[in-house]
């Protein structure tokens, strides 16, 4: 009898809870920083403005891709659409996700403008012209999937997920010529990315270790602050490259099931789902980091020499170059 891939697999059984459980939870995590940003009005920063993007992105990757065409297609052992349309899906999401690798550079400049021009910092970074860059990004890369994808989709070429491999892949027929140009992405994107995030971190190192008593408090705060969005971005930035590791080099260890599913699937929705639970435990407004922030920088208020009392400003009162 031959073995059927569905929810009678007992494999298939368990992917497709790790699937819609990662990927709620990931949705969850990412609708928080979407939802935190279009509410509250001190969240409208070039840097949260790309977090806020970026969530969007991971919160249809893991709708389009995962809760709604892998998890059906896993349990039912067949897809709920037709080839074309789930090889158009497929092909939105590895769209979003090489616009996030472009997001990458565009987060390690902004951080090292920050470092580096904190007085220009909001004419160079503002929201106008952060919002014309990633609209530039999406366009670009959306555009250039159309007309990649139309000559193949014509020809019956379709990327789909297998029930059995539990991962998705190009069709390899004769007529299928697929030009994919991730590699080239990733790679000009990692040179860049490393650049930028080594000079800002050489600009962290120098600044702590020349660090003096005659430093004003709000440049000081500016600063632990920018170095608490650097960490993020390095956080972040390590998902991606773990997941590019796992894609493109672990991948071809074993061609097992189970091996097949950690290195296409499982690595790829862990990526976006854990990329949003990163921000919401750096975001002020979710997480302990912004009191941890408040009470690390408790400044004494003085006020005249007849009503003397004493209060606190916070590091969200304080101007910083965000």
């Amino acid at each position: 009898m031959e073995e059927e891939f569905n929810y009678t697999n007992p494999l298939n059984l368990v992917v497709a809870m790790l699937i819609i459980t990662i990927g709620v939870l990931g949705i969850i995590y990412n609708a928080s920083i979407v939802y935190i940003y279009l509410k509250e009005n001190s969240e409208k920063t070039a840097f949260n403005l790309i977090c806020f993007c970026r969530a969007i992105s991971n919160v249809i990757i893991l709708t389009i891709i995962f809760v709604i065409t892998f998890f059906p297609k896993t349990l039912l052992g067949h897809s709920p659409y037709p080839p074309v349309v789930e090889s158009w899906i497929i092909n939105i999401a590895n769209t979003l996700y090489l616009g996030n690798e472009y997001q990458i550079v565009l987060v390690a400049l902004n951080r090292c403008c920050a470092l580096f021009f904190p007085m220009k910092y909001s004419k160079i970074f503002s929201i106008l012209h952060t919002t014309i860059v990633l609209i530039a990004i999406y366009v670009y890369r959306i555009g250039k999937k159309i007309i990649e994808w139309i000559p193949q989709s014509n020809k019956g070429c379709h990327a789909l997920y297998s029930i059995k491999n539990l991962a998705w892949s190009y069709d390899d027929s004769e007529q299928c010529d697929f030009v994919d140009d991730a590699l080239d992405i990733i790679f000009y994107t990692f040179i860049a990315m490393s650049i930028l995030n080594t000079i800002t971190f050489v600009k962290i190192l120098h600044f702590y270790r020349k660090r003096n008593a005659n430093q004003d408090k709000e440049t000081k705060k500016r600063m632990r602050k920018n170095t608490i969005h650097f960490l993020q971005t390095m956080l972040q930035d390590s998902l991606y490259l773990i997941d590019l590791t796992f894609t493109f080099r672990l991948s071809s260890w074993s061609d097992h099931r189970v091996w097949r599913y950690v290195s296409g699937t499982f690595i790829w929705e862990l990526l976006h789902s854990t990329d949003g639970f990163v921000m919401v435990m750096f975001n002020e407004r979710l997480s302990f980091i912004k009191k941890t922030i408040q009470n690390s920088s408790t400044i004494p208020v003085i006020a005249g020499p007849k009503n003397l009392r004493r209060g606190t400003i916070s590091a969200s009162t304080i101007p910083s170059t965000k």
